[in-house]
């Protein structure tokens, strides 16, 4: 009896010994496949993150690519707009300065037709000293020429020197051109009022002053026995010879006695 427990003792013990070992290696693989489960989801987790950085930079790659060649694209497209301002204020700056240079031409032909036409009028006074001229007005001679000697004027009640002569002369009496000539100047004075100056050619020039309505104007060129203005009220330096015709000539600036020229 003894002998039969202990085989049944000994038996139980190699079954719990058998049954022990296989929890143990149970255990153990399932440890083992909790393990593998572990790194193969840490692996898959790894490969994931890897694919997911590399779609990310492969999409951070294409976008800045993108983002290059937009860039490119824009700049060529500025560059190309910038050319074609340039070549835009180009063409118009040609424009302006072949306008300027048709205006410029076309001045200058006028001008030259101005000049050819002011020598035609200058080379058509031909005054000369055996020019006679007309009378602009009809009346008494009041005061002489006379630069040699002094002679009185009442109205300054003094004797002096007289480079024209004062022609008796109502006021509003019109007053002609004695010569061919071009209305040099007009201008006014203290002493002679509204006075015309007229070149006649060859150097000559007629002055008449104390006039009023004026019939011409500066540049204009006046046939002889023309109608230039009219006798105006004397100015202070003549209010005691009254009304008249302040009339005096120059040859090349000095002054000359018009009764030479007259009939």
């Amino acid at each position: 009896m003894k002998r039969i427990k202990k085989a049944k003792i000994a038996a139980n013990g190699v079954m719990l010994a058998a049954l022990a070992a296989i929890g143990v290696a149970a255990f153990q693989m399932g440890n083992s496949s909790q393990k593998e489960e572990i790194v193969l989801e840490s692996e898959e987790e790894n490969e994931t993150a890897d694919v997911s950085e590399e779609e990310e930079m492969l999409e951070d790659a294409g976008t800045s690519q993108v983002e290059a060649d937009m860039s490119a694209d824009d700049l060529f497209a500025e560059m190309e707009t910038e050319d074609e301002k340039s070549d835009v204020s180009g063409e118009e700056s040609y424009n302006e300065v072949m306008g300027e240079e048709g205006n410029s031409s076309d001045v200058l032909e006028e001008e030259t037709a101005d000049t050819s036409v002011s020598a035609i009028v200058y080379d058509a006074l031909d005054f000369s000293e055996d020019t006679i001229m007309e009378w602009p007005v009809d009346g008494n001679i009041l005061l002489d020429y006379s630069m040699d000697q002094t002679i009185y004027f009442p109205t300054l009640d003094q004797y002096k020197v007289s480079p024209a002569i004062a022609v008796q002369a109502e006021e509003g009496t019109p007053v002609a051109a004695s010569a061919d000539g071009k209305v040099f100047s007009i201008e006014d004075t203290a002493q002679t009022g509204t006075t015309v100056t007229m070149e006649l050619g060859n150097g000559y020039q007629a002055i008449y002053g104390q006039l009023t309505n004026l019939q011409i104007s500066e540049g204009e060129t006046v046939k002889k026995g023309t109608t230039i203005g009219y006798i105006n009220a004397p100015t202070k330096y003549y209010s005691t010879e009254g009304s008249c015709l302040y009339f005096a000539m120059k040859r090349n600036g000095e002054s000359i006695d018009p009764i030479l020229y007259l009939p």
